[in-house]
């Protein structure tokens, strides 16, 4: 099974890719309240809770920024950013947040406005003509309902959009392309996002953890490219590994909106769709796992609200280096995670810096926005992921810091290039980081 499983990865990952639709969006909230008004403390009680518990050297500047930066920054001119967020308890969000915040705003001299939990296009849309009106020079965006309208509201208010980590459709990005104001996308891309959910199964697989799979599909329901090609590349490779024909597609599967059911003598499989932010999802996922209490559990997104049902479980995610993760690797709960780290949104940071400080046409390659890929890094044990999330939680020793950015950054390198840009933004992987601040 192992031998099949590695001989067809390769032509399964390009086949299916090939077949999948595709469409914009991302994980909304529970909190449908309307964007709020901008401000600087937006949330500043609930990322206080939620980050208590993180390394105390993230509270500081670190030291090397401190020398080479805020000398600096004395001298900079200062400009304000706005933060388009999809759920402001989200542990990924809420370590974006300390990095922008913690770290780049001080080094840099960038206000950040956030957004409030933005659930639907029209929130979405208030949020930026909210922060234009404030004085925001340019939005980094995390989630995008219709790219096209977002990024022709910024250029009627003559500010810069960036998808600073995620992924778009190739027809949403073809949509937008011509607008001026649309700096570009930084993300995994749909090769990686689906390889996630690929490599997370694969994993189970040679592990031989049983044959009973229990997944959480997430907003693929709900138009989340993201979630997704992540739950297709989880189905692909289980039928590809267990010899199983589904009587729908995966496409199918991974789009429905109602719970899908597989059983045969070689596996039992249980597809549940939604946002676990929503009482109604999480009720139903609650429902369909004390009904199929299955061994494994896969999840193309934070699970964290379905902990208590699925005790027991080996559980794999498609999540971010958190301290949270970091507990669920400890008590032996948490078996395999792929994910974001905070900096790696560094490099988006840089090119919408270059663009508010006049360079935004050196950032659009031919009059085009650009498109760099960023993966995920994984872990598989509690060793690996402690190493990682050193580089992933700390200020003081961060995967990309000031002298990283800078060096792509026009106001400090006149012959930075978008081409540099993008290659940093491709040194994403740990081994990379690992390289940059060992030869400081």
């Amino acid at each position: 099974m192992k031998r099949l499983l590695a001989m067809a990865l390769t032509t399964l990952l390009l086949t299916s890719l090939m077949a999948c639709g595709s469409t914009g969006g991302s994980e909304p909230a529970a909190d449908k309240s309307s964007a709020e008004t901008v401000s600087e403390d937006t949330a500043a009680a609930d990322t206080a809770d939620a980050v208590s518990t993180e390394d105390a050297s993230a509270d500081t500047v670190s030291a090397q920024s401190a020398a080479s930066g805020s000398s600096l920054m004395e001298n900079l001119e200062e400009h304000t950013i706005a933060v388009l967020i999809y759920d402001r308890t989200d542990d990924e969000v809420i370590s974006f947040r300390r990095y922008l915040q913690d770290y780049i705003g001080s080094v840099f001299n960038v206000n950040f406005l956030y957004s409030d939990s933005i659930a639907s296009e029209e929130e979405a849309l208030a949020f930026i003509q909210e922060a234009a009106d404030y004085g925001a020079e340019g939005v980094m965006s995390f989630n995008s309902y219709d790219l096209e309208a977002e990024t022709a509201l910024c250029e009627q208010n003559g500010i810069y959009f960036m998808m600073a980590s995620g992924t778009v459709s190739n027809e949403e990005f073809a949509k937008a392309e011509k607008n001026p104001y649309f700096l570009g996308v930084v993300g995994p891309g749909r090769f990686i996002e689906y390889k996630a959910g690929s490599d997370m199964l694969g994993y189970f697989v040679e592990q031989e953890e049983g044959n009973e799979y229990f997944i959480l599909s997430g907003g693929g329901c709900m138009g989340n490219e993201m979630h997704y090609l992540r739950t297709v590349g989880i189905l692909d490779t289980l039928q590809n590994a267990y010899d199983v024909t589904f009587d729908k597609t995966t496409e199918e599967i991974a789009r429905s909106e109602e719970p899908y059911h597989f059983e045969s003598d070689a596996v039992k499989v249980v597809v549940a769709p939604g946002y676990l932010t929503f009482p109604e999802v999480l009720e139903t996922c609650e429902k369909e796992y004390a009904e199929h209490p299955y061994g494994n559990v896969l999840s193309v997104l934070p699970a964290a609200k379905m902990l208590n049902s699925i005790k027991g479980a080996k559980l794999g995610m498609v999540d971010c280096y958190s301290e949270a993760n970091l507990q669920l690797f400890a008590n032996g709960q948490l078996h395999y995670l792929t994910g974001k780290y905070s900096s790696i949104i560094g490099p988006s940071f840089a090119a919408m810096y270059n663009a508010v400080t006049g360079h935004a046409d050196v950032m659009r390659e031919k009059g085009r926005p650009f498109y760099a890929t960023q993966g995920f890094w994984s872990s598989t044990s509690l060793e690996d992921y402690t190493e990682k999330y050193a580089y992933a939680s700390s200020l003081e020793k961060n995967a990309y810091n000031y002298e990283d950015l800078s060096a792509v950054m026009l106001a400090f390198n006149k012959d930075a290039t978008v081409a540099d840009l993008k290659e940093l933004a491709k040194a994403y992987s740990f081994e990379k980081a690992v390289e940059r601040r060992s030869t400081e």
